[in-house]
């Protein structure tokens, strides 16, 4: 009775934990799903070679390309840090820095672990970094984010990415006047200004720059 009582409450956990799974995924399939429209409306830009290659086909604005170059960047950014945040609605999984040093603090102490790296050739700065990240990465990787939230911030970034799809347009039919050069440097401001003040964008911006880019064989001595 008791072993049947058991093997019941088994499955009736794995079931839990499985439909609880699904669920994530399926929450997470619906985030990407709101932002398809506005891969869409980017695509559309870059098959004019986006705003940068706009300006540069066109002799009155080839002096402004910078500017241009930056909006393409921020609209990029905007569609980068929404995927972000679907990806990371039920947490940040750890990635390959902070697994290699997690497991080599659990392995050697965080004394040993450092001495290893300095000798393997990283920088006491760089360390200090990784550990950092580590503990960063450790302590947000069930953080949790709220659907709706993320969906709002979607909708808050429809207007930016409207209002680029219209300039490119404008410029690829050579509807070219002085108001445009103004007018992407304008767009570009209002970007991050969106980025300073959506809470999870501003939250993804963050995440992401606490994020080391570095090669891990580099440093723990592979190819």
């Amino acid at each position: 009775m008791n072993k049947r009582l058991l093997f019941s409450t088994t499955l009736l956990l794995l079931a839990t934990l499985s439909g609880s799974s699904f669920a994530n995924n399926e929450e997470i399939s619906k985030c990407h799903n709101h932002i398809k429209p506005l891969h869409l409306e980017r695509e559309r830009v870059a098959q004019l070679d986006g705003i940068w290659g706009l300006f540069e086909k066109n002799r009155a604005l080839q002096g402004n390309s910078v500017v241009a170059i930056n909006l393409d960047k921020k609209v990029n950014s905007i569609i980068f840090h929404l995927e972000y945040l679907c990806d990371t609605l039920n947490g940040i999984p750890m990635n390959e820095v902070a697994r290699y040093v997690r497991d080599g603090i659990n392995k050697n102490g965080e004394k040993d672990f450092r001495k290893e790296l300095i000798i393997l050739g990283k920088s006491k700065a760089d360390i200090d970094i990784w550990f950092e990240f580590t503990r960063y990465s450790i302590k947000n990787e069930d953080r949790p984010l709220e659907l709706n939230n993320i969906f709002e911030s979607i909708k808050n970034s429809v207007p930016f990415i409207h209002s680029y799809v219209s300039l490119a347009e404008k410029i690829n039919r050579r509807e070219i006047d002085g108001s445009i050069v103004k007018s992407v440097g304008a767009l570009s401001r209002k970007i991050d200004y969106f980025f300073e003040t959506d809470k999870y964008m501003n939250q993804a911006l963050n995440e992401n720059k606490n994020i080391p880019y570095v090669d891990i064989n580099e440093s723990s001595g592979g190819s």
